[in-house]
């Protein structure tokens, strides 16, 4: 058995316009953190292409893939990395959240005027015998019908590779959604295939100590989730500066 550290982590795209929490304060904290915790896995949301370029210099034991949600490529978008002593990458694949998954930017009708992006990566331990899929996810920050409908694309998703070869798999992200929300029920409820969110009820999303709510997950397949252990939110500030409006979530998870 082998064990993996997996980190989900809403970085913040704002680079300059949140006052001592803005990113260019933040980023030397977020890389000493990174690179004294090690996790093997990260999936990073809201990273535009300043922040995807200034992670790209600075952390240099990963490889880090992923590209943004716009038309052409650019702009915010899901990031994961993963490190490079260790980790091989076997697939990779990014699809948009509306009826057309293929075709950039595009969204659904009851969605906000931003498109959501999925990025998922096929990775492997070198000591491992399969490899996880990665699910890195943002959903939509207004429309709770938007939600449920990329959600529903999700599970549909993760089923139709399941199908194809039962890979362990991780679908992890802001959700957007408290625990009460439908994509996090649909989550819950679903069957094919069955999956567990591993995180603690406590909140995620504090908005720089101003609130408290609960919107990212970390969800295994039901199997895999037995494995879980060390599930931490990375709570650390510097004189009142953040990780993030977010907190980090790790976790640890033992695969053969």
């Amino acid at each position: 058995m082998q064990e993996l550290k997996i980190l989900t982590f809403n970085i913040r795209c704002s680079y300059d316009g949140d006052g001592i929490n803005s990113f260019i304060h933040r980023s030397g904290f977020i890389i000493d953190k990174i690179n004294g915790e090690r996790p093997h896995i990260i999936c990073f949301q809201e990273v535009t292409d300043k922040i995807r370029l200034f992670l790209n210099e600075a952390l240099t034991d990963y490889i880090i893939v992923g590209h943004g949600r716009e038309k052409n490529y650019d702009g915010e978008g899901i990031s994961i990395a993963y490190r490079k002593d260790c980790m091989i990458l076997h697939s990779l694949e990014h699809f948009w959240l509306s009826p057309t998954p293929f075709v950039p930017a595009s969204r659904y009708e009851e969605q906000s005027r931003y498109p959501r992006i999925c990025t998922v990566a096929g990775l492997k331990h070198v000591d491992c015998r399969t490899p996880i899929r990665v699910y890195g996810v943002h959903l939509d920050n207004i429309s709770d019908k938007a939600r449920a409908l990329g959600m529903e694309q999700l599970l549909n998703k993760l089923s139709q590779d399941n199908a194809e070869v039962a890979y362990p798999f991780v679908l992890l992200g802001d959700f957007n959604s408290e625990p009460q929300g439908k994509a996090i029920e649909m989550c819950n409820n679903s069957q094919a295939p069955k999956m567990v969110d591993v995180t603690t009820n406590e909140p995620t999303f504090h908005g720089f100590g101003k609130c408290a709510r609960k919107i990212d997950y970390i969800f295994f397949d039901a199997d895999t989730a037995q494995c879980v252990r060390n599930v931490q939110r990375w709570t650390e500030q510097r004189d009142g500066i953040y990780l993030s409006d977010h907190y980090p979530i790790s976790c640890t998870v033992e695969l053969e």
